[in-house]
């Protein structure tokens, strides 16, 4: 009886290794990839007045950063804190109207809030001694 016990402990315990890895992993790599293309659509805005030529490439990467945090939210809602999720949520709605209106100095604040957001998303999510206490 001692001897399943154990073995139930052991498999609980490496069960749930699993999921916090694939948590961390899934974290890391989606708040880099949306990053990346943060960083590609902040070059694009060119400090608050882009070229007009490029804004079709900047409104696709805008819509891909909105796309890619629409598939990603309900996952990483189920193992992080919302207060994080919120912060990247609430600048990446701010995104497609900043645009739409042609506010591009504010639309450059806000990428750089949201890549904030996703880098703090990221921090808090990797196993330290200050995110375990």
């Amino acid at each position: 009886m001692k001897m399943n016990r154990e073995r139930i402990t052991v498999i609980l315990f490496l069960l749930l290794m699993t999921f916090c890895t694939a948590a961390l992993t899934n974290t890391v790599r989606v708040s880099r990839r949306m990053s990346r293309i943060t960083n590609e659509a902040i070059s694009m805005t060119d400090g608050g007045s882009p070229d007009l030529i490029g804004l079709e490439g900047l409104e696709s990467k805008i819509e891909e950063i909105s796309s890619c945090w629409g598939e990603y939210e309900p996952v990483v809602s189920t193992y992080s804190r919302h207060d994080e999720l919120e912060r990247v949520s609430s600048a990446v709605r701010r995104l497609r109207p900043l645009y739409d209106s042609g506010k591009f100095d504010e639309l450059y604040l806000t990428l750089h809030e949201t890549d904030d957001a996703l880098d703090h998303l990221r921090k808090t999510e990797l196993p330290t001694i200050a995110n375990i206490l």
